[in-house]
């Protein structure tokens, strides 16, 4: 995990270990080949999450009320682009589990019709225009039969299989992994 001065502040000061994620650590190449069909949720509980959902409850303190990380205001649009924090761990109980979470999706792979790789993230611009959210606010999605493209500009909801795994990629660390079976239209009365 890459040290950042946020995250050493809150393990120095909170005693809150950031250094170790709990979750499993795996490739962008070992995620694409074990995700190659569609997933199958027919008769599978579906568990319907919000991003705070993906933070464990004793680290929710380092968190504002709408779920952003608490860090000094970091904007500064003449120097460096703005790190990630690395604060909090993953839920290992969501392992594994079928849930339905909304969110923007930043696509990382596909063609002019479809996107079958992105991020799920919980704010729009995250990790291009803005710093990237925390690891644990971040979801790699693989969805092997492609979603349609002008459906992917607004906030949806992404139904699949979460695994906590930690991704590297070149926008950001990501905390947990997807294997995508639906998109939805976001609608406030799906829950």
């Amino acid at each position: 995990m890459l040290w950042s001065p946020i995250s050493h502040a809150i393990s120095k000061y909170s005693g809150v270990d950031t250094s170790t994620p709990q979750a499993t650590s795996k490739s962008v190449t070992d995620i694409k080949s074990s995700a190659k069909k569609a997933l199958d949720i027919s008769g599978k509980k579906v568990v319907s999450l919000e991003w705070e959902d993906l933070v464990p409850a004793d680290e929710k303190r380092h968190f504002n009320s709408v779920g952003m990380p608490i860090a000094p205001n970091v904007t500064n649009h003449n120097g460096p682009a703005a790190k990630q924090s690395h604060i909090g761990k993953t839920r290992p109980e969501l392992d594994g589990k079928i849930v339905k979470i909304p969110g923007f999706v930043i696509p990382l792979e596909g063609d002019a019709n479809t996107v079958t790789e992105f991020l799920l993230v919980p704010y729009f611009g995250a990790c291009i225009h803005v710093p990237p959210p925390p690891p644990n606010q971040i979801i790699y999605v693989k969805f092997p039969q492609g979603a349609p493209v002008q459906k992917l500009w607004d906030v949806v909801y992404v139904v699949g299989k979460l695994q906590t795994q930690v991704l590297n990629h070149e926008l950001a660390e990501t905390g947990y992994t997807m294997q995508g079976a639906k998109i939805e239209k976001y609608d406030d009365g799906n829950y």
